[in-house]
């Protein structure tokens, strides 16, 4: 499938459930820095609070490859992938995952703030799901192309179909 239709899973007022379903993701994300001794990004605490936002960290819908094959049906989490700077005194980035089935959230923080082109899963009624093929081209980003079924779904449901 190409994305997960939260208008249709929330119905018309989406955008707070939506938040709330990043909110309850970031709450098990920072517990889980808390737990391996990570500085917790004060965006992450803000955003906990009610903020609308994180500039510096991105959640995305995801699929992993590995994860379908091993884990199916059941839960999961990745493992926590950190990067420090040159002189390993601090940490600048974080990338995690947790899963339900096939299904699962990635969260990316980064010192220096993210990218643009980056947008919040909650922020839209029809995110599209990341595809991966490993835990670890998950914890670079490196996606892979969507299935041909996914790809055809995505076609026929944009806007400039007829």
């Amino acid at each position: 499938m190409p994305g997960i239709d939260l208008a249709s899973l929330y119905g018309s007022k989406w955008p707070e459930p939506a938040q709330n379903l990043a909110r309850y993701h970031a709450k098990h994300f920072g517990c889980r820095m808390v737990r391996n001794g990570f500085p917790v990004p004060q965006s992450l605490r803000d955003f906990l609070d009610g903020a609308d936002d994180m500039p510096d960290a991105h959640m995305a819908i995801i699929s992993t490859d590995a994860i379908h094959r091993s884990y199916g049906n059941g839960l999961s989490i990745s493992p926590d992938f950190v990067q420090t700077d040159r002189e390993s005194t601090r940490f600048v980035s974080c990338v995690m995952a947790a899963y339900i089935g096939s299904i699962g959230i990635r969260y990316e923080w980064r010192e220096n703030g993210m990218h643009e082109g980056y947008s919040q899963f909650f922020h839209f009624p029809y995110p599209l799901i990341n595809y991966f093929r490993t835990e670890s081209d998950m914890a670079i980003g490196k996606t892979r192309k969507a299935g041909w079924f996914a790809r055809l779904l995505q076609w026929a449901n944009s806007p400039n179909a007829t």
